[in-house]
C-alpha cells in the first residue's frame, strides 16, 4: 500500500465518519438468482452500468457476480448458458445498515453488500457512495486546514479522476489524473467553467437539477469512460457536484459482450449445424428485459425454436409476439429459409384464401397473368407466420386445418397440389380457449396450432423491465434522431413506471418517441409526460363517482376521507424529510411546486 492511501485512511478515520450505512446505499439492488445464467448477468450489468450483481435465494444473499469473475470464468471455459451459481463469488464480506461509513471505507471491495440480522439483501454500499458522503460530511466540517488536507487527499487517490464544480459549473477541485487524461496543468483549469475544461460533460446540468447520474458513458479524448456525477447538498440546497472518471470501465464490458456473442454464435453453429444466422435479423438479445417473467419466455421460446413443432404466441396487443416469432425462426432449423408474415385481420375475407395459398391466371377477375404463389410457397423451407390468428373466418380454418393436416396447398383455380416444408408459428391477442368454447374457433384447429405454446406476459406484470426499456428506446431515438443523449427526470421515471401501459411495448416505444421528439431539454421532466400518464386515484376520482344507495355513499366518504389523510401525511413526510424546502418536496414528490402551495391550503 503507497503512502497517499496510507494517508487517505488515516484521514478518513480521524475524520470518523459516523453516518450510517442506511443513508447512503443503494436500497432494493438489482439481483440475480442462482438460476440465473451468465448471458442474463452480463446483459443487467449492460443494461445499467454496473459493475457487480448480488446473488440471492429466498431475499438471502448466497453470492456475488462481478464483471472480472464473468471474465475469468469465460476464459476458463464457461458459456453464457452457465448458471450463475456454478461460478459466483461465496465468500462474501458483508455490512450492517447501523455501521458507520468509517467502518465501510476500510472493508477493500467495490460492492458492498448491505444485510439485516437474518442475512437479507437491503442494500449496496459502492466507493462512490462512500466517497459521496465524505464529501458531504466534510463540507459540514469546521477544521478547515484538516478539512482541506483530507479533501486533496481524496482526490489524488480514491478515483483515477475527479472533478468538483460549485453550482454555477465553475471548477473547484480538479485531480492531476484528470489533468494528465485532458492534457491540462491544474492551473489551467482551475477557475474556469467545466464544459471548457471537460469535453461533452454533463457536470454542470447535475449541479443544476440536482439528480445524479451513475454509470453514464462519455467520450473523452476519442474514448468512451464511465462516469459518475453526484451533486452535493448542502442543507437541503444543491451547491455543486462531483465528476468521477473511471478509466477502462467501457472497453473491458464491450470485451465481455464479444466473448459472449462469440461463444453464443459458436454455441447456435454446434446445436444447428445446418442453419446460418443472419445477425441482421431479429434475435432474443433485441427482445429487451431482465424480468423473471420476460426471461421464461425467452427460454421456453429458444427450446422451441430447435424442433420443427407449431408454435402458437398468445398475449394482449403490442407484447412483442412478432418479435419472439422471428428469432424462433432465426435459431430454428428453417433459418436459411425465408420468414413470411401475414396479417389474417388485415386482409379481406374474400382474398384471404388467395393471400395465403395463391392463384393461378385466370383464377378470377383481375387475377395476375401467369398467377402469383401464395404466402404457404413463398415461406418453402422457411417459416410462415400467421400473425392474428383468431381473427381467421371461418371457411379459411377449415381450409389452413387441411393444409396443416396433409401438409400440401392447392391453388385458387388450379387442379394441383404442392407439398410443402413449413415451420408454422401463429399468434394471437385473443381469447382462444373461449371462442372454441363459444363455437367461434374450430376445435380441432386450435389443437394442431396449441402444441408449443408461448404467453407473453403484458407490460404491467413485468413492471422491472419498464426502466430497461424506457432507457433502451430512449438512447436508440436519440442516435437516430442524432441528437444529444437525453435522460428522465425520476419524477418522470416514476409516472412512467406506475402506469398500466395497456398498448405495452408498442405504446412505450411510441411514448419514447413522442417525449424524443418534442423534447426542448436534455431532461425530460415530468411535465413533459402526457396527461394519461398523471392519472391516479386522487380526491377528484373519488368526487366523480356517483353512489346510489345510503351505504355506498357513507363508504365513499369514508374513503375520501382515508384518502386525504393519506395523501396529508406524505406531504408531511416529506416536508419533514426536507426541513420545510417547499421546493425540495415537490421534487420529491413529483409535482409543481404550485400544486403542493394548493394541496397544503386544501389540506390546511
Amino acid at each position: 500500500m503507497n503512502d497517499s492511501i496510507k494517508t487517505l485512511e488515516m484521514n478518513f478515520g480521524s475524520v470518523k465518519n459516523t453516518e450510517p450505512v442506511y443513508k447512503w446505499m443503494t436500497k432494493n439492488p438489482l439481483s440475480l438468482k442462482k438460476t440465473s445464467m451468465l448471458k442474463e448477468a452480463v446483459q443487467i450489468m449492460d443494461d445499467h452500468k454496473i459493475d457487480g450483481l448480488p446473488v440471492l435465494e429466498q431475499q438471502k444473499l448466497i453470492g456475488l457476480m462481478t464483471k472480472t469473475r464473468i471474465v475469468r470464468s469465460l476464459l476458463e471455459g464457461s458459456t453464457g448458458e452457465t448458471a450463475v451459481e456454478k461460478v459466483m463469488k461465496r465468500e462474501i464480506i458483508t455490512i450492517s445498515p447501523e455501521d458507520t461509513i468509517s467502518k465501510a471505507w476500510h472493508i477493500k471491495v467495490g460492492r458492498l453488500p448491505v444485510v439485516d440480522d437474518t442475512g437479507a439483501l437491503i442494500g449496496i454500499l459502492t466507493k462512490t457512495d462512500i466517497l459521496h458522503s465524505y464529501f458531504y460530511h466534510l463540507s459540514q466540517l469546521q477544521e478547515t486546514v484538516h478539512t482541506a488536507e483530507t479533501m486533496n487527499t481524496i482526490l489524488e487517490t480514491a478515483y483515477e479522476g475527479i472533478a468538483v464544480i460549485d453550482k454555477h459549473g465553475i471548477v473547484l477541485e480538479f485531480n492531476e489524473a484528470y489533468c494528465r487524461f485532458v492534457g491540462k496543468q491544474r492551473d489551467e483549469v482551475m477557475g474556469k467553467h467545466v464544459t471548457d475544461v471537460i469535453e461533452n460533460t454533463r457536470l454542470h446540468i447535475v449541479a443544476k437539477t440536482g439528480i445524479e447520474e451513475r454509470g453514464f458513458i462519455q467520450r473523452i479524448q476519442g474514448q468512451d469512460m464511465v462516469v459518475h456525477r453526484i451533486p452535493i447538498v448542502k442543507e437541503n440546497e444543491v451547491v455543486g457536484a462531483i465528476g468521477m472518471l473511471i478509466f477502462h470501465g467501457v472497453s473491458e464490458l464491450y470485451n465481455i459482450l464479444g466473448r459472449m456473442q462469440e461463444l453464443s454464435r459458436k454455441v447456435t453453429e454446434q446445436t444447428l449445424p445446418d442453419t446460418a444466422i443472419d445477425a441482421d435479423e431479429t434475435s432474443y438479445t433485441d427482445i429487451i428485459g431482465v424480468s423473471e417473467e420476460i426471461s421464461a419466455v425467452k427460454k421456453l421460446a429458444q427450446k422451441a425454436a430447435r424442433t420443427p413443432s407449431t408454435v402458437l404466441i398468445t398475449g394482449e396487443s403490442g407484447t412483442g409476439k412478432e418479435m419472439f416469432a422471428k428469432a424462433i425462426h432465426q435459431t430454428s432449423p428453417f433459418a436459411e429459409g425465408p420468414f413470411v408474415g401475414v396479417n389474417c385481420a388485415a386482409i379481406p375475407d374474400h382474398l384471404l384464401e388467395a393471400e395465403l395459398f395463391g392463384y393461378e391466371e385466370g383464377a378470377f377477375t383481375g387475377a395476375r397473368k401467369g398467377g402469383k404463389p401464395g404466402k404457404f410457397e413463398q415461406a418453402h423451407k422457411g417459416t410462415l407466420f400467421l400473425d392474428e390468428i383468431g381473427d381467421m373466418p371461418a371457411l379459411m380454418q377449415s381450409k389452413i386445418l387441411r393444409a396443416l393436416q396433409e401438409r400440401t396447398v392447392e391453388r385458387v383455380g388450379g387442379s394441383t397440389s404442392q407439398r410443402m416444408d413449413v415451420r408454422i408459428i401463429a399468434a394471437t391477442n385473443r381469447p382462444l380457449e373461449q371462442m372454441v368454447r363459444e363455437g367461434t374457433f374450430r376445435e380441432d384447429l386450435y389443437y394442431r396450432l396449441n402444441i408449443i405454446r408461448l404467453e407473453i406476459p403484458p407490460l404491467r406484470k413485468r413492471r422491472r423491465d419498464i426502466p430497461v426499456l424506457l432507457e433502451h428506446h430512449l438512447k436508440s431515438f436519440c442516435q437516430a434522431f442524432k441528437l444529444e443523449p437525453m435522460e428522465f427526470s425520476n419524477a418522470a421515471m416514476k409516472l412512467l413506471m406506475n402506469y398500466e401501459w395497456p398498448g405495452n411495448v408498442r405504446e412505450l416505444v411510441n411514448t419514447v418517441e413522442m417525449l424524443v421528439s418534442l423534447g426542448e431539454d436534455r431532461v425530460i421532466t415530468e411535465t413533459e409526460v402526457p396527461a394519461r400518464f398523471h392519472q391516479s386515484f386522487t380526491q377528484t376520482e373519488v368526487d366523480q363517482e356517483r353512489p346510489e344507495t345510503s351505504e355506498q355513499r357513507n363508504l365513499l366518504d369514508e374513503l375520501k376521507q382515508n384518502v386525504r389523510q393519506q395523501e396529508r401525511e406524505r406531504i408531511l413526510q416529506v416536508l419533514q424529510e426536507t426541513a420545510g424546502n417547499k421546493a425540495a418536496a415537490a421534487r420529491r414528490l413529483g409535482i409543481q411546486r404550485s400544486t403542493l402551495y394548493e394541496k397544503l391550503k386544501k389540506l390546511q
